[in-house]
């Protein structure tokens, strides 16, 4: 069984540095506003990754506990990573709601690090101080992930997406949770044990990962035919073209539809019926996600688009 996990533990790190290695090239050759989030997330992902390699490593191999100091520390860093793939999932959707969901998280977890830095240096042998801090974080987790994918779901963005912002979610979750009772010492027959199936939720999440910008960044940034001539679109398939690339929501759209067609905010709160700080906040986004600074870079992209090349 040890020379499965072994193996599993290679393979799965292997899996990791392929999709860090996708989502670098991708992210060189068709620049995303998603592309810094999910780096720094697969970044941190492959860290954790060998970490619990080294803990199993010295747990089982050469018969050296790594002791509770070791757990907790991996448990710090699963903590920095659920804050990391939150910020993924903003970067899926981005709206007034999704911002402060991250901000709230952002909080949180320097709130996480002080009292976590506080309780190892003070309090080692109370685990429960840094256990208690955990639970909020992994609700954080769910609801703030459960409600990004409802809201994305309502905005129109695309199916595999949001499989994938389910799958990643609930192995985060479970590879937290597998934390939180192996260093609460709640399975004393079995602690030792419990940690050895972290390496399958891993495993999971790295394909996930892999698979995705695989779809989504590679082969739209690299696979593309590059023949004919150059033939210009309409503006609605134009438009279709940037939502597929830069991942824009349906009411993203919409927007940027007004903003090519020269339109104010407060004209195109009146034409859609909604509050003018709303249309601020969808432009803020817009703009963060197609890596742009101004409306006339976005509508040079728009314009971009509209010319392709024909079969």
């Amino acid at each position: 069984m040890q020379h499965i996990i072994v193996f599993s533990y290679i393979f799965t790190i292997l899996v990791g540095v392929s999709a860090f290695t996708i989502q670098w090239l991708a992210g060189r050759g068709e620049t995303k506003g998603r592309s810094r989030e999910v780096q720094y997330f697969i970044s941190m992902l492959l860290l954790l990754n060998l970490f619990d390699f080294v803990i199993y490593y010295f747990d089982n191999i050469i018969n050296r506990p790594s002791g509770n100091l070791m757990l907790s520390f991996g448990d710090c860093l699963i903590a920095i990573l659920v804050y990391l793939w939150l910020q993924v999932e903003v970067s899926f959707a981005g709206n007034m709601t999704e911002s402060k969901l991250l901000k709230l998280g952002q909080k949180f977890i320097l709130v996480y690090l002080a009292v976590w830095l506080i309780a190892v240096a003070f309090f080692m042998e109370y685990s429960w101080i840094r256990l208690l801090i955990d639970v909020p974080l992994i609700c954080l987790l769910v609801i703030g992930s459960a409600a990004l994918i409802l809201q994305g779901r309502k905005d129109g963005v695309d199916p595999l997406t949001l499989v994938y912002e389910g799958v990643i979610t609930f192995f985060v979750t479970c590879n937290y949770a597998t934390y939180l009772v192996s260093e609460s010492g709640l399975l004393l027959s079995t602690g030792k044990n419990i940690m050895d199936v972290t390496i399958f939720f891993w495993l999971i999440i790295n394909a996930a990962n892999l698979i995705i910008l695989y779809k989504k960044d590679f082969v739209e940034s690299f696979l593309k035919e590059d023949e004919g001539t150059v033939q210009t679109l309409n503006l609605e398939d134009a438009m279709e073209l940037v939502k597929k690339k830069y991942e824009l929501t349906n009411r993203e759209i919409e927007i940027l539809t007004e903003v090519y067609n020269g339109k104010t905010n407060t004209q195109i709160a009146e034409d859609l019926f909604i509050s003018e700080s709303t249309v601020k906040a969808h432009i803020y986004n817009i703009f963060r996600k197609m890596n742009v600074k101004s409306r006339v870079e976005a509508v040079c992209i728009i314009r971009e688009e509209k010319e392709i090349k024909a079969k």
